[in-house]
């Protein structure tokens, strides 16, 4: 005797396992979306930290630059330092 088969409950099953592909590809592609969203936000942040990061940096260097400028320059007048000794 052969077991009888059901093909309605195999549809039923078939169905069932459609829908839950269908679900988790749903859930799989939101998930990508919200990665790419995430990374998109971070890199416009890093961006925005980065030229914030360069800005404070390259004033500091100019600054750095300027003071060492007018120390050699004061050094080099002997009698700015007369009086301080």
């Amino acid at each position: 005797m052969e077991p009888i088969k059901n093909t309605k409950s195999k549809e039923i099953t078939a169905n069932r396992l459609k829908a839950i592909d269908r679900i988790l590809n749903a859930y799989k592609a939101k998930k990508l979306a919200i990665q790419a969203q995430q990374a998109q936000l971070d890199a416009n942040t890093t961006e925005g930290l980065c030229y914030e990061g360069v800005k404070e940096r390259m004033n500091k260097a100019y600054q750095k630059n300027k003071r060492q400028k007018k120390i050699d320059k004061l050094q080099q007048i002997k009698s700015h330092w007369a009086g301080l000794s």
